[in-house]
């Protein structure tokens, strides 16, 4: 898109005059140029803030982009369009804000996809801190609209979720609903398979599309559900071992460290850097769960090195002396 047509479009917005075309395509170029992994709410005026900023600099960064000269823009504008964009409903990865009958009311969706290119997995932080590991090849769609908390699954995903009482969380899959106040459990729906649901720790109820109980299942147990001939099997597991997936691509022997950071950039959506471009040589050898933070990993990795690291948002910096 043409800065002038840019500006055009986001004036129009503000002013309240975009026809529906109009914003679709202000949309669609935001997309383009934030296509975002891991989502969260923007609740507090600080995180509000930081949604802004981020915004701002995209902005800046598609302007800047476009044409070779230096272009200025009035700030005040600017950060006007990013708090207006926010409330933009983001098809992929972003912030959706709408009404339904209520001015109050706010509505937050995402879907997010783990791709197999890599045949990696994808760690997710949701909105209200939950945690997804996604596997690779498999899809959620989040929705959370202040009373209950929804997301429907393609494939296989480990959950951690957050304990809020006066929240349930509803995993959907095909014509099966998994129940959870907070608890840690793994669920296996392919298309055209069994849904499998197994408990590392709490308890989960689950549902068939009628709402009758098949199961509630305590740690280390697992139910398995055929839609099409109704039938329902319950067996003990070791939960360990069902999430054993996860770890996959967490097992690290003598890797190049920069071949470490860019698994590690797209798993967890940042973006790590050098602040000594030798430490990319050097062998970095680990084991994982799977299931551990960015935050977790990097500690384990740099103290076993003797290096250091600091997490600024999205962008991490590790720095060190080098090795041998």
């Amino acid at each position: 898109m043409e800065e002038q047509d840019l500006i055009s479009l986001i004036r129009k917005f503000l002013a309240g005059e975009a026809s529906d075309s109009e914003k679709k395509i202000l949309n669609d170029w935001y997309l383009q140029q934030n296509e975002k992994d891991v989502v969260w709410d923007a609740v507090s005026a600080e995180e509000e803030k930081e949604v802004q900023a981020r915004m701002l600099k995209h902005i800046n960064k598609h302007v800047k982009a476009s044409r070779p000269r230096i272009v200025s823009f009035n700030k005040g504008f600017i950060r006007r369009a990013a708090a207006v964009i926010i409330g933009f409903m983001l098809l992929l990865g972003g912030y959706t804000y709408f009404t339904k009958g209520n001015k109050s009311a706010k509505v937050l969706s995402a879907a997010i996809i783990a791709p197999v290119k890599f045949l990696e997995n994808k760690y997710v932080v949701l909105p209200d801190s939950s945690v997804v590991v996604l596997h690779s090849g498999s899809k959620i769609q989040y929705t959370f609209n202040g009373k209950k908390r929804q997301l429907s699954l393609i494939g296989e995903a480990y959950f951690d979720i957050k304990h809020k009482a006066d929240q349930p969380f509803e995993i959907h899959t095909g014509r099966v609903i998994t129940t959870v106040l907070g608890t840690a459990f793994n669920i296996k729906a392919y298309p055209d398979q069994d849904v499998t649901v197994s408990v590392t720790r709490g308890k989960v109820s689950v549902q068939d599309g009628s709402k009758k109980m098949l199961a509630i299942l305590l740690p280390n147990q697992q139910v398995s559900y055929n839609e099409i001939a109704k039938s329902t099997s319950l067996k003990t597991v070791v939960s360990k071992e069902v999430i054993g997936w996860a770890k996959s691509d967490m097992q690290l022997t003598d890797m190049p460290f920069e071949q470490v950071i860019e698994r590690l950039d797209r798993r967890y959506n940042v973006k790590i850097e050098f602040k000594n471009p030798e430490l990319a040589k050097c062998l970095i050898t680990g084991r994982f769960n799977g299931t551990e933070s960015l935050d977790q990993v990097l500690q384990v990795v740099t103290e076993t090195m003797n290096y250091s690291y600091k997490i600024n948002g999205e962008t991490v910096t590790v720095n060190g002396a080098g090795c041998q």
